[in-house]
């Protein structure tokens, strides 16, 4: 039982889903679930992966060991030296056994080493030369890129060193991890041996060096290979689809729902998943404040403050007077929009000196929530100020194209 870090109770265990690497119940990554032991296969590949870069290095340094007090630590140190480094470590990335930093490890372990990068056996529905060509990878970044750097204290008799990722200077008697992948001398602070893509601490002090950074494997994978958004696989044939900066397998470029195939289609991005007409519609329609009907994506909508209308005179009109107010001034109250302050007390605005001339306009704030409708009044304003939507339509991208063509941006 792995239950879901971020849904909490709403899922009820990590199940894998057929193709996607994410839960069936939650569509959240397999890191977000409370893996409570780093996965038998994650631990062999991870033991593969040291012998890997001993085979092709000059150094000696083993994988690292576990204590009674950590679920692992640096190899090669004295137990001073183990908590001289630890303490350069937030406090909630020290894995203690049995801790929140024993959650962490294990969690990037499994986002940083993608098994699925190194092994045809994780992957999904390879052909013979998709394979092959993935060991030829795999085996090429292990042979120029992979390293583990060596955490060690810097001599007192030598002059400072600088850190390569904060600039500031490491002196004689500091912790400091080497990278022999970066050359001689070249080392970081504990806390700053980061990858370069994403700012988290390499796991396990694992690192791929390329053009003077250093990166997890995840990252660096990527500098060479796009991978699909979907399947979370590099992708190794010669054309993929591509859409707003983010690459699928063809045959992945489907609806996130009901993975209708999309080439061809017209779709809706949300979150980096694509979604096709209907099951967007159903999902994430806004609805209308005045008639209670969903807003399809090709119509118009006027929103404020978190409301949603029809962006008709119909809809978008005084609650009073039915006065259509698209293109006007508008005064909201008590989650009501109105035409002037007399017909927001409910008075007959014929007898009174208001005017919509008399309203002084204000620019709003608008913002669109891509999320289901539910009725938040709004906060009423005082005197007789007015304020104005702006006309936004939610459109729905042609299906993207092959790697060649462009992406399509997509106002939603």
């Amino acid at each position: 039982y792995s239950p879901c870090m971020r849904c909490g109770e709403q899922c009820p265990g990590f199940r894998m889903h057929g193709w996607r690497k994410i839960c069936v119940h939650c569509k959240c990554v397999r890191e977000e679930h409370a893996v409570r032991a780093v996965p038998g296969q994650l631990e062999r590949m991870m033991m593969k992966l040291v012998s890997d870069f001993q085979r092709h290095s000059i150094s000696d340094d083993d994988s690292g060991c576990a204590s009674e007090e950590y679920a692992w630590v640096p190899p090669g140190l004295k137990p001073e030296q183990v908590y001289q480094y630890f303490s350069c470590i937030p406090e909630d990335k020290v894995p203690y056994v049995n801790s929140p930093g024993e959650r962490y490890r294990i969690k990037q372990l499994l986002h940083q080493l993608p098994a699925h990068d190194s092994e045809p056996q994780y992957c999904n529905s390879l052909d013979d030369e998709e394979k092959k060509e993935l060991r030829l990878f795999s085996q090429q970044r292990k042979r120029e890129n992979l390293g583990r750097g060596i955490v060690r204290l810097f001599p007192v008799t030598m002059t400072g060193a600088i850190c390569q990722q904060c600039g500031r200077q490491i002196c004689g008697g500091d912790i400091a991890v080497f990278a022999s992948r970066a050359g001689h001398g070249t080392c970081w602070h504990p806390q700053c041996f980061q990858c370069a893509t994403c700012s988290e601490l390499l796991v396990d002090l694992i690192y791929f060096y390329q053009d003077s950074h250093i990166y997890c494997g995840r990252h660096h994978a990527e500098r060479i290979k796009p991978r699909c958004q979907a399947c979370d696989e590099v992708i190794l044939a010669d054309e993929c689809t591509e859409a707003e900066g983010r690459h699928w397998h063809m045959r992945h470029f489907c609806c996130f729902e009901c993975e209708t195939a999309l080439g061809g289609q017209r779709y809706i991005m949300r979150e980096s998943r694509p979604y096709c007409c209907t099951c967007y519609e159903s999902f994430y329609a806004e609805y209308c404040d005045t008639c209670g009907e969903h807003i399809g994506i090709d119509q118009g909508q006027m929103t404020y403050e978190g409301q949603h209308w029809h962006a008709s005179e119909a809809c978008f009109c005084c609650a009073h007077c039915r006065l259509p107010l698209l293109g006007r001034p508008f005064l909201p109250r008590g989650g009501l929009i109105f035409c002037s302050r007399p017909c927001s007390l409910g008075e007959d605005p014929d007898n009174s000196d208001s005017c919509d001339s008399a309203l002084q306009s204000k620019p709003a704030t608008h913002k669109h929530t891509q999320q289901q409708h539910r009725n938040s009044p709004l906060r009423p304003l005082e005197g007789s100020c007015a304020s104005t939507a702006t006309v936004k339509t939610s459109t729905a991208s042609t299906s993207a194209q092959p790697s060649e063509s462009r992406g399509m941006t997509l106002l939603v």
